[in-house]
C-alpha cells in the first residue's frame, strides 16, 4: 500500500472492503482477500485497524458518509430534490460499486458489528424519512397524487433508486457511461401522478 497519512490508509481498506462485499458478497471477505486487494500483507492492515471489526465499522462509516451526499439540499422544490436524489444515488453507484445496494442488504447488515449496523440502519431510515417527507410536500404543494399516502408513494420511489444503482453499478463495473436518466424520471413522475417536466432534466446541480 503506498505510503499516505493514517486516514487515507483507513479509507483505502473500508473502501476495498466495500468493494469486494460489493462485487462478491460479504462472505468472501477474508483477511487474506482483503490484503489482496490492497495488494499488502494481512498484517499490515493491523497496523491501521486493532481488530476485523473495527475495519467493519469503518466501511459501514464510510457507506454512510457516501450516502448522506447523495441527499439535495432543502431549499429546492421537492420535486426538483427528488430527481436530484435519484441521479445522485445512480452517480454513487456507478463510481463507488455497489454500495447503495450493500446497505439493503440484510446479510451485509448481519455480518456488521453492532456500531457498523447501527450506522447502515441509520442511512435506510434517513433514504425512508427524506422520501416520505419530500413526497408529503410535493402532495401538499399538488405536484404528486393524493389518493394514496406519501408511504406508499415511496416505495415506487425507493424502488426506482434501487434499479438505478443496480444498473448502474453493473455499467460502471463493465465500463459504460451512466445510463441517461430521463427516461426513467418521467416514468417515475407519471407514476406519482404528477405532470410531466416542462423542460428536460439534466444531471446538472445533483450532488455526486
Amino acid at each position: 500500500m503506498p505510503r499516505k497519512q493514517e486516514g487515507g490508509r483507513k479509507s483505502d481498506i473500508a473502501d476495498a472492503i466495500l468493494k469486494i462485499a460489493g462485487r462478491e458478497g460479504i462472505g468472501a471477505l477474508t483477511m487474506e482477500r482483503l490484503a489482496r486487494e490492497l495488494g499488502v500483507t494481512s498484517g499490515a492492515l493491523f497496523r491501521h485497524f486493532p481488530t476485523r471489526a473495527s475495519m467493519l465499522n469503518e466501511a459501514a462509516r464510510l457507506a454512510a458518509t457516501r450516502l448522506e451526499a447523495t441527499f439535495p439540499p432543502a431549499s429546492l422544490p421537492p420535486l426538483e430534490r427528488l430527481r436530484q436524489f435519484l441521479v445522485a444515488r445512480s452517480r454513487l453507484a456507478a463510481e463507488h460499486g455497489a454500495i447503495p445496494q450493500l446497505v439493503f442488504s440484510e446479510q451485509f447488515g448481519k455480518a456488521l458489528p453492532p456500531k457498523g449496523s447501527r450506522a447502515v440502519r441509520e442511512a435506510v431510515l434517513r433514504t425512508r424519512d427524506f422520501v416520505v417527507g419530500t413526497l408529503r410536500e410535493a402532495a401538499a404543494r399538488g405536484e404528486v397524487r393524493q389518493d394514496l399516502p406519501a408511504q406508499e408513494l415511496a416505495l415506487s420511489v425507493i424502488g426506482t433508486v434501487f434499479a438505478r444503482s443496480l444498473f448502474a453499478a453493473f455499467d460502471g463495473a463493465e465500463g459504460k457511461p451512466p445510463q441517461e436518466p430521463q427516461a426513467r424520471w418521467n416514468s417515475l413522475l407519471r407514476l406519482l401522478g404528477a405532470p410531466p417536466p416542462s423542460k428536460p432534466l439534466s444531471d446538472e446541480g445533483a450532488k455526486p
